[in-house]
Parts: C-alpha cells; sequence; structure tokens
C-alpha cells in the first residue's frame, strides 16, 4: 500500500518544524499551499502535525516501553511510529489496519524490510496496551518522581514540569499543562469602530462559546467572519490575548502610547479601537509591513516605524505610555504553538529574561514622570512575569506596580497571559 498524501504532508511539516526549526502554523501553509492540498487531506495532515506535537512526549514514552533500544532507534522510524501512534491512539475514525499499512509501508521505503517488521510489531503491541495508555496510572506505575510523572502524562520536557512544580504547585502546575493538549478554541475580536460593530457582535453572541464586550470564543469558524475581517470589521485573536487587554485596564492608560514591540499590531489596533492615540514600532521590517496592511485593512492610521524595543526611538515628544508585548518564551501558548516546547530549553528562557529586563530599562528612561509602563507576555515563567517586574521595580525604585494579571487555566482553556502595568511616580 503506498502512504496516502495527508501522512506525507504531515511528515514534511514536522520535517521542516522540528528539523528546520520553521514555526509550525508556517510550516502548515507552507507545505499544504505548495502541494495544493484540500479537503481531506488538508484536515488530517493540518491534525496529524499538530496533534503529534500536542502529545509528543506522551508518545515518545509509550513507544520507549515498546523499543528494544530507544535510545539508538532510528529518528525517522520513531517519528514515522509517534505519527501512527497518535492516529491509533487518538483518531478513532480511521481503521487501525490502514494506519498499520501506511506506517509500514513508509517505514519500508525511507528505511528497509527489516525496519518495516519492526514498526508492525511495535504498533500491534501498542494496540494490545488497549485503553490503560489513556489513563495517568500507566504514567505514575512507570515513573519516579512527579516531575517525570508530568513530563510524560502532559507531554512536556522534564525540565519544564520541574519548573511549574515549583512555581505553582501539584494541582496548578498539571492544570495548566494538561490545559495545553486541547486546540484552543478560535478567537476573534469586533473592531466598535466599525459600523458593523453591533450586527456583527449580534450574530457572533450566540455561537460564543465563551464572550467579553466585543471579543468571542469560537469552535468553529463561520463563513460570514471571513468578509467582515477583510472589511476590517473584525480581527482574528485569542479571546486569552484580549482578556489580559482587559484586566490590565487600557481604557485608563495615559496617551500617546508607544507599542514598542508590536509585531503584526494584534494589540496595538486592540487600543487603537479603544480611541488611544498610539504609535507602533518594531526591529523586524517584514513584521511592519503587515502591521501596516492591518492599518489599510482596519482603516486606522498607526504611525510604524522600525526600532528595537532597546531603544533608541527615534521620537520628537515623549510618549505617556508605553506598552511592551515582550518576546518571551511562549510557554503559555502552547496549546496553539505546540513545538515551542521541544524547542525551547531553560537556557533560552533565562537569555529572554535579560532581553526583557534590557527593554523595560529603555522604556524607563523614555517616560516622563507619571508615564505609564505596561508590560505582557504569553508564557508562564516566574522569571519572565512576576520575577520580572519585581527586579524591574528594585532597580527603578521610583516606579510603583498598579495591578498584575495572570491567566487562571478555568477562564482561558489553553492559553496564559501575564500583564502587569507600572506608573513613574512624579518627581519629589
Amino acid at each position: 500500500m503506498s502512504t496516502p498524501s495527508a501522512r506525507h504532508l504531515a511528515m514534511d511539516i514536522l520535517r521542516r518544524t522540528l528539523d528546520n526549526n520553521q514555526d509550525v502554523q508556517a510550516a502548515v501553509d507552507d507545505v499544504l499551499t505548495a502541494a495544493s492540498a484540500a479537503g481531506p487531506d488538508k484536515g488530517l495532515a493540518t491534525e496529524l502535525a499538530y496533534g503529534y506535537l500536542r502529545l509528543r512526549g506522551r508518545i515518545d514514552f509509550i513507544l520507549a516501553q515498546l523499543l528494544r533500544d530507544p535510545l539508538r532507534t532510528s529518528p525517522v522510524l520513531k517519528r514515522i511510529l509517534g505519527v501512527a501512534a497518535y492516529e491509533l491512539l487518538f483518531l478513532s475514525r480511521i481503521p487501525e489496519y490502514a494506519t498499520l499499512d501506511w506506517a509500514v509501508s513508509l517505514v519500508r521505503e525511507r528505511l528497509d524490510q527489516t525496519m518495516g517488521k519492526v514498526a508492525n510489531g511495535v504498533l500491534r503491541s501498542l494496540l494490545r496496551l488497549g485503553r490503560a495508555v489513556h489513563h495517568p496510572e500507566y504514567y505514575q506505575l512507570k515513573t519516579a518522581g512527579h516531575d517525570n510523572f508530568l513530563a510524560a502524562w502532559c507531554s512536556c520536557p522534564q525540565w519544564m514540569a520541574r519548573m511549574w512544580l515549583d512555581a505553582y504547585g501539584k494541582e496548578q502546575a498539571q492544570a495548566f499543562l494538561q490545559a495545553t493538549l486541547q486546540a484552543p478554541p478560535l478567537g476573534v475580536r469586533v473592531n466598535r469602530l466599525h459600523p458593523r460593530a453591533g450586527e456583527l457582535r449580534e450574530q457572533l453572541a450566540p455561537l460564543a462559546t465563551e464572550q467579553t464586550t466585543w471579543g468571542f470564543a469560537l469552535t468553529q469558524w463561520p463563513d460570514f467572519l471571513n468578509d467582515a475581517v477583510n472589511e476590517g470589521a473584525a480581527t482574528r485573536q485569542s479571546l486569552a490575548a484580549q482578556r489580559i487587554m482587559d484586566a490590565l485596564g487600557v481604557e485608563h492608560w495615559p496617551a500617546p502610547v508607544l507599542d514598542a514591540c508590536a509585531g503584526r499590531g494584534g494589540k496595538t489596533f486592540l487600543m487603537a479601537e479603544m480611541g488611544k492615540e498610539v504609535w507602533a514600532s518594531d526591529v523586524n521590517v517584514f513584521r511592519l509591513r503587515q502591521l501596516r496592511g492591518e492599518a489599510a485593512r482596519t482603516g486606522l492610521p498607526v504611525p510604524a516605524f522600525r526600532a528595537p524595543a532597546q531603544g533608541p526611538f527615534p521620537l520628537r515628544r515623549a510618549p505617556r505610555a508605553v506598552f511592551l508585548d515582550a518576546p518571551c518564551s511562549g510557554l503559555g501558548v502552547l496549546s496553539r504553538r505546540p513545538d515551542i516546547k521541544w524547542k525551547r530549553s531553560r537556557a533560552d528562557c533565562a537569555g529572554l529574561a535579560r532581553l526583557q529586563g534590557e527593554m523595560l530599562g529603555a522604556a524607563a528612561e523614555l517616560l516622563p514622570s507619571g508615564g505609564c509602563l505596561a508590560y505582557v507576555t504569553c508564557t508562564l515563567n516566574p522569571a519572565e512575569n512576576e520575577g520580572q517586574i519585581a527586579g524591574f521595580t528594585r532597580e527603578h525604585p521610583e516606579f510603583t506596580c498598579l495591578r498584575q494579571a495572570q491567566s487562571d487555566p478555568g477562564d482561558n482553556p489553553g492559553e496564559f497571559f501575564y500583564g502587569a502595568v507600572l506608573r513613574k511616580n512624579e518627581a519629589a
């Protein structure tokens, strides 16, 4: 049996993501576009790639129990077995014989007949485990230490499980980790300044699983939203990202606001839609080009210029608020970007924390007395969040922390943000 197209596409996505370090969504877009994939192949390839990345740790743990020598097993064999295992364990609509056929055929094609027999034996052994591998007790019995259990059951690197246990304790760490294993809801923000805003909000309300005044979480993307996005009446943005901005009281920030890590402008235009005067800067030319495209789409004229968030900034006057949507380790959005957990390390987190400190220092110098400094990350790492703000206020006693906010597993399924707002005190 030849390997079905969807599995070839999924393997190509994973190769680009894990071997070539491409972001998973970019890899999905590139592979599916190049193959002109449509219909079932497109959907299945995406499901296999994202599903495998979310559950790779658990799958690798199971396969390690079944392989004779996991450390010396060919990476090609392990990757094919991993995707096939995801299909067997989590995609019940696909017949087991079909999964075995394509997986064994692909191993024979890429390795040899002997390895094909190994693949067949391993996958049949996996099937004999039955429902046991879907229960935490299987992993508890085979691991020593709660960090190793969480790494296996919740599919993450051991260092990350240990960090979250130390930071949040057993119950909350497990809640955070388990939330990352589910696909997050689709998010949309209605542009409150658009003539169709009220009509669109009424259309979305009955479809939403959760909502704020202008933001909605959806299980499916209705066709009418495509036109709304094209017209600038709506923007794709996770509800969790919108909620952290609400929690930080954007409406109370003084203006103009310098968005010093604007990226493509998701939060930039949220502020603009609230009536704030916003200036946007970013060090990346491509992201600035996308931001200017967003300005044209939404009809909101936001000045944008190139500058690193560590400064200097080519400004004729000082902003009254600086917003830092800081580059971070991204450990709060693993449900949407599951490849991150297999690419990050403790050293990466430490390096990002140093960069964030430099950005905060530059913002401190830029602001006048009475100015506002807002800081947001999409990670769960105290060194980049609470620890970062505590260190900043120690070094800059002229700043007072007015509020801090952290997404909760019960309120933001799958995505978690941290934010803080500080004020630069008036000179004595």
